[in-house]
């Protein structure tokens, strides 16, 4: 399985339109682990997803950017919009991670600062209701998305910029294959405080390498 490409072909996809994310990934399709699923959030979510960042608020504020005090209906109602609007421009993509046990919705994951340019990368994001962390998710999550954004959507590069004291991610970003690049001092403003963050990176070659392994350890195929 190799995803390599001639420098004619690197062309071709360089000119491709910056939306490809709306047309690979309309709303209704959903992308399958063993026992999770990632799809675009609709208003009919709304409702869940308000309470699950309500529960999480104080937990977030401690790995993410600061939770608003106040997390309205209204609120998660227009998150949801504008997660529709940037798919739309293929600058990034939003997904809720569901179980498929109970269709429960557990957190969210997205490849970010998408670049269709030169670079022809994405940064990768997420969280997970507290209750459900290390129970293995995040790292099939993670799995299946790379796999679409190197697979599906051609890219070259995704990167992870992880807080120094977020141990937890940092675990998952070494047992996937992620490959360390440095630390990036004082980058990140989380918890009150500007901290220290690593990145980590996974090339379209790398990724080849990796997934038969990943598929032997189930994080990947439903």
């Amino acid at each position: 399985m190799k995803s390599s490409h001639s420098p004619e072909q690197l062309l071709k996809m360089l000119q491709k339109p910056a939306e490809i994310f709306a047309g690979v990934m309309p709303i209704g399709r959903a992308l399958y682990t063993p026992i999770l699923y990632l799809r675009r959030c609709c208003r009919s979510d709304v409702a869940e997803l308000h309470e699950l960042m309500l529960n999480n608020r104080d937990y977030l504020n401690k790995w993410i950017q600061p939770q608003p005090k106040a997390i309205s209906l209204g609120c998660v109602t227009h998150l949801i919009a504008e997660d529709h609007r940037l798919v739309r421009k293929g600058q990034r993509l939003d997904l809720g991670i569901f179980r498929i046990d109970d269709n429960k919705m557990l957190g969210r994951i997205a490849l970010h600062s998408v670049d269709y340019g030169i670079q022809r990368s994405a940064g990768l994001s997420y969280w997970i209701d507290k209750k459900e962390s290390g129970k293995g998710y995040i790292t099939k999550a993670l799995a299946t998305l790379i796999s679409f954004a190197f697979e599906e959507c051609c890219l070259h590069r995704i990167w992870l910029e992880i807080a120094n004291k977020n141990k937890a991610s940092l675990a998952v970003a070494k047992k996937l294959g992620f490959v360390y690049e440095g630390i990036s001092r004082k980058s990140l403003f989380i918890d009150l405080e500007w901290q220290d963050a690593s990145t980590f990176s996974m090339l379209d070659s790398e990724y080849d390498e990796l997934a038969d392994s990943w598929l032997d350890k189930g994080y990947l195929g439903s």
